[in-house]
């Protein structure tokens, strides 16, 4: 379990996959769980959805960021290409809330990539700067 909230070591695909799919999970149930309870309240719905979501992503966040991390150092990257995406996503997002709705197909495409990125390319074979190779799943015989 410390595991899951260390932003040290590698992980290959199927653990950052195993993390981060609960995780998007959880957090969509917990804002349909808020856009179904504020639905009566018409003055305070969006104001009370928005401080919703964010408890939520707060609460998420920690292993999302700590298995994104893990994963880029398995390609041999630095942790700060997830925070890149990340903030990326969010920042087209909350755009395409505020100013312009087809922003978020901007946010939509950075989110594809992390996705092909994180969930779809092989890591670095051997050691490399951040630690022996992670196991991959199933193993290898």
């Amino acid at each position: 379990m410390a595991g899951l909230f260390s932003f040290k070591g590698r992980i290959g695909r199927h653990a950052y996959l195993l993390v981060t799919v609960p995780l998007a999970f959880v957090y969509l149930v917990w804002i349909a769980w808020w856009l179904f309870a504020t639905s009566s309240f018409d003055d305070e719905g969006p104001a009370k959805i928005f401080r919703m979501s964010a408890i939520g992503w707060v609460v998420c966040a920690w292993p999302y960021l700590a298995a994104g991390f893990k994963r880029c150092h398995d390609r041999d990257k630095s942790g700060l290409w997830y925070v890149g995406w990340t903030a990326g996503c969010l920042g087209f997002w909350i755009a395409a809330i505020m100013v312009q709705p087809l922003l978020a197909w901007l946010g939509n495409l950075i989110a594809l990539w992390t996705l092909v990125e994180m969930g779809f390319i092989k890591g670095t074979p051997g050691p490399n700067r951040f630690g022996p190779p992670a196991d991959e799943w199933p193993p290898q015989a």
